[in-house]
């Protein structure tokens, strides 16, 4: 049982280290778009990567106070477990936040550069498409042996439905149909 609560504080802490990465991420590109803006899109991606930034910070805080009750023992496998799955939930939805912001920033970036080409479209079909390759990949590793429970998964189903509306919108605003700020 004790090596049980080691193991689980050690994976507790490497989330917790990613978590505080993403959270430098974030604010490292927000520091940065601000220096030279797209001519649009800035709106949306600030916005969009501030939200992932509170998820993150409470991923982190999660995960050390799961950590903290690990160790200390004074609560509940099953609570402590509680604040994990808080945090991973968390986590998941801040990536996410961080992928639709990038695939705004790229698309204006490269929209302001080269203009309404098709190919403009490409990054942000090709970027979600690579993370949906990968993350169905790593899904397939995670689940091994349970048929098809990655793809069952409600919350990376969310997660990509709302990158798929990202795409949608971006798709519309190529086409002039709706204008993300």
């Amino acid at each position: 049982m004790e090596e049980e609560r080691e193991n689980k504080t050690l994976n507790v802490k490497d989330w917790i280290i990613l978590s505080t990465t993403m959270i430098a991420a974030v604010l490292t590109i927000l520091a940065l778009v601000w220096q030279v803006p797209p001519s649009s899109g800035i709106v949306s991606a600030t916005f969009l990567l501030m939200l992932s930034f509170i998820f993150f910070v409470n991923s982190v805080s999660s995960n050390s106070k799961a950590n903290y009750e690990t160790r200390a023992g004074n609560m509940p496998e099953e609570q402590i477990n509680r604040f994990v799955m808080f945090a991973e939930y968390s986590f998941g939805f801040g990536f996410t936040l961080v992928i639709t912001a990038f695939s705004i920033l790229g698309y204006k970036y490269l929209l302001g550069f080269v203009g309404r080409e098709l190919y403009v479209l490409f990054l942000p079909i090709v970027f979600l498409l690579t993370t949906w390759v990968i993350i169905f990949i790593y899904n397939c590793i995670n689940y091994s042996g349970k048929a098809l429970k990655g793809l069952r998964s409600l919350k990376r189903n969310l997660w990509t439905i709302l990158e798929i509306g990202c795409l949608v919108l971006i798709i519309f605003d190529f086409f002039e149909i709706i204008l993300i700020p």
